[in-house]
């Protein structure tokens, strides 16, 4: 009897990640002269992979950014946003669990600039993957940033309500 409720926890909390990976990626600035832009949803997509390791960081990151770019408009990078945000999401959760949270974080940014920096490449010629790779990296810096802090304060608040 316990499996289905752990069942449904998961798929519950990986659509909540989701959710919250959409919500800050929609807040969003586009970057002028191209089909690209900044966003927050990558400090969501950080902190579901620590917490909750690399399935709910896959789920969250792969359809959270997916769903993001459908809303936003930018229906052509959703299947590799599904792709390249699901396995960012697994790579943050899987070495989450063996490093320290940097590590993770940056292994994990590591697989999303390369990624969307050859799909920017593909879809827009060898210009857009300078301007790919910059924002990319500023939006994880952004991101790891903002998800060490809530890290923090949630490893806080988390370990004194199991005291």
């Amino acid at each position: 009897m316990k499996e289905p409720v752990k069942l449904s926890n998961q798929v519950a909390l990986g659509a909540l990640c989701a959710a919250a990976v959409t919500v800050l990626t929609m807040v969003s600035v586009p970057v002028p002269g191209y089909r690209l832009y900044f966003n927050l949803g990558e400090g969501a997509i950080y902190l579901a992979a620590l917490l909750f390791g690399p399935r709910i960081g896959m789920a969250a990151g792969g359809l959270g950014a997916a769903l993001g770019d459908l809303i936003l408009g930018y229906p052509m990078w959703a299947p590799l946003s599904l792709v390249i945000k699901g396995l960012e999401g697994a790579v943050v959760g899987h070495m989450g669990r063996r490093l320290k949270p940097p590590v993770a974080i940056a292994a994990g940014a590591a697989v999303m600039i390369a990624g969307y920096t050859a799909s920017a490449w593909v879809l827009y010629g060898p210009a857009a993957a300078p301007v790919e790779a910059v924002t990319d990296l500023v939006q994880s810096s952004v991101g790891a940033l903002g998800a060490l802090v809530a890290l923090g304060v949630l490893g806080r608040v988390l370990k004194d309500r199991a005291d």
